[in-house]
């Protein structure tokens, strides 16, 4: 993990790991300086003190605060996952989130992608394999450390391959056959009309040629990323299936899983679920994989905006309104005749 600065912006501290007070209090971390999943100071003061008189009532063996336990289900996946997590800082925030609103979907993205990985250990892969994922998606709000995305063994590596901020386009078939590299990367602005900014002006500066791998980011700080079902009329999966008719299938070792779930397109849920419940399907399978996310990453954060400068360092951040695609060159011929694994 890079040392990065501490950001300086206006947001809540972290104390989870230094000597700072509840939310109101006046001392402030040393070591970060921004909202964090971890810590009371991400709440209002009044959602920190139902959070702790739910967490006495937990800790008494008593009801869920919707006043259902939580299922039988649930608590038998977050029994396996700290098991098997090795990580203490994941550990942390298993424990910590093990009955909150945020793993509320465990159970039903864990069901969501067993039936995928069950119909793909048909297939003639070898044992590690890439996931792509395919989503609608954000960033808000909070900050999680990057190793939260990666909790059990059986994930290797996440990638993203948007910039912080960045809307991106398409990109899941050169993702899925190892066509797209960093110098295919396009970014132009997506207002239609009235945007005051030129095209250049959104290409970003110092883009590392690389994308951004949060097994090497380890314990840095990310945004929390939020994702959303794909929905019929957005054009992203006949998108991807169009240029697999024209261009040929991904290949062997490549799984691909749009989210997809048909009546509930409105819903979100942080990328943090889908990666937990992910690792536990592949525990229980022949698989370990490295998962490969297309989806946007733009700051759709209530009140406050993350802090630019440091996503800047992390890896990268665009401006407002920026959107990514990929150039026609990664059709070209010498492209299609290279290896089609992922890197």
């Amino acid at each position: 993990m890079s040392d990065l600065p501490i950001p300086q912006s206006g947001a809540a501290v972290c104390c989870h790991g230094g000597a700072g007070e509840a939310a109101g209090g006046s001392q402030k971390s040393p070591q970060l300086g921004f909202p964090c999943f971890f810590c009371p100071d991400t709440l209002s003061s009044s959602c920190w003190r139902i959070t702790k008189v739910h967490r006495r009532k937990r800790l008494r063996g008593v009801q869920h605060s919707e006043g259902i336990r939580i299922p039988d289900e649930r608590s038998r996946l977050m029994k396996l996952a700290v098991e098997n997590c090795t990580n203490q800082t994941v550990l942390t925030w298993l424990r910590v989130n093990s009955e909150s609103d945020t793993l509320t979907k465990l159970v039903d993205m864990f069901n969501f992608l067993k039936t995928h990985i069950v119909a793909e250990e048909k297939k003639n892969h070898r044992s590690i394999v890439d996931i792509i994922f395919v989503a609608h998606g954000s960033i808000r709000d909070f900050m999680i450390p990057a190793s939260c995305l990666l909790p059990l063994a059986s994930i290797r590596d996440v990638v993203l391959y948007s910039p912080w901020n960045c809307v991106t386009c398409g990109l899941a078939y050169g993702i899925a056959t190892g066509r797209l590299k960093p110098h295919h990367r396009i970014f132009y602005c997506t207002k239609k009309d009235g945007c005051m900014v030129p095209d250049q002006m959104h290409r970003l500066k110092n883009l590392p040629d690389h994308w951004n791998s949060m097994k090497k980011a380890g314990d840095q700080m990310i945004p929390n990323i939020t994702v959303s079902p794909l929905r019929p009329d957005d054009g992203v999966w006949k998108s991807f299936e169009s240029l697999t008719k024209k261009h040929g299938s991904v290949g062997r070792n490549q799984i691909m899983i749009p989210l997809i779930l048909p009546g509930k397109e409105a819903e979100s849920f942080p990328f943090s679920v889908v990666t937990l419940a992910l690792s536990l399907v592949l525990l229980q399978s022949r698989f370990k994989a490295t998962v490969h996310l297309d989806a946007c990453l733009s700051d759709r954060s209530v009140g406050q905006k993350l802090d630019r400068n440091y996503l800047d360092q992390q890896y990268a951040c665009a401006i407002d309104s920026t959107g990514l695609a990929y150039s026609p060159e990664m059709f070209s011929q010498a492209q299609l005749n290279s290896p089609g694994s992922v890197k």
